[in-house]
């Protein structure tokens, strides 16, 4: 479902929350190259991709979110990792969902490697650069190669103490001020490396000055597998409780409605 009004109208209207994506951005999605290289070991490539990551990436795109008014809460539940890889999971509301994490939530901190949909493999000079700052595309259904590379690629970094960002809604729904029910497929990768879970929720909040809202984003509790579970009961439980807690918090604060999304039946009038 494509709504190409919403920005004019401010409504989107929506069917499936598990599959409308309401970003313009239009990109197709080729396949993952084979052998795409998801580990980034050479040290020449990984000196100047460190440049490019911690140098040039995240002041400037970390000043871009001071600029854009966008606050953190409940920072201090990170220090408990002590220096443990371990996964993000957060709402897709905006473009800049993209580099926020990356940026300004861990600006300290070691890498956040991103999973996300193949678009930047259509653009030469692009991928290259979304490659060195920890972009990690997701191979097309049936590509099992590529989803052992990736796989073992995000054991690979937790083991060295990085992150792993990933949206599990999937799609973006601009300025959405609520948590889509999303699926459990996700959460066997913390699940299989018992990895612990983050929980991170952009709200949004009333501007002083201006139209569009600002960003909160606020960090849950962590969230660890358990020993005596198996690799699937972990899938379930890692996901239960993030996506509780997830909505826990985005209903807890009262959030600022720049976008209305109303729900549409099949065959109505507003495909």
């Amino acid at each position: 479902m494509n709504n190409k009004d919403w920005k004019k109208t401010k409504t989107i209207y929506w069917k499936d929350e598990l599959h409308d994506d309401f970003d313009e951005v239009g990109l197709s999605r080729p396949n993952v190259p084979e052998g795409y290289k998801y580990k980034r070991t050479n040290p020449i490539n990984n000196f100047f991709s460190g440049i490019l990551y911690h140098v040039i990436a995240k002041p400037v795109l970390g000043l871009y979110c001071l600029f854009k008014g966008i606050k953190i809460v409940n920072k201090k539940e990170l220090k408990k990792l002590k220096g443990q890889g371990a996964y993000i999971y957060s709402n897709h509301v905006a473009i800049s969902d993209v580099f926020k994490f990356q940026s300004f939530v861990f600006f300290n901190k070691k890498r956040v490697n991103i999973i996300g949909y193949s678009d930047s493999l259509s653009m030469p000079i692009v991928r290259n650069l979304c490659r060195a700052l920890g972009y990690l595309p997701l191979p097309l259904k049936g590509d099992l190669n590529n989803m052992v590379a990736l796989t073992e690629s995000l054991d690979f970094y937790t083991k060295k103490g990085q992150f792993i960002l990933i949206y599990p809604e999937a799609h973006i729904w601009p300025y959405y001020t609520k948590i889509r029910d999303f699926r459990s497929g996700s959460f066997i990768y913390p699940a299989r490396s018992m990895s612990p879970v983050i929980p991170i929720v952009t709200i949004w909040r009333k501007p002083i000055l201006g139209k569009k809202p600002k960003q909160t984003l606020v960090i849950g509790e962590i969230i660890y597998p358990k020993e005596n579970k198996s690799i699937m009961e972990n899938k379930d439980y890692l996901h239960k409780k993030c996506l509780e807690q997830m909505k826990e918090i985005s209903s807890r604060y009262e959030q600022y409605e720049y976008i209305t999304y109303i729900k549409v039946e099949e065959g109505s009038s507003n495909d």
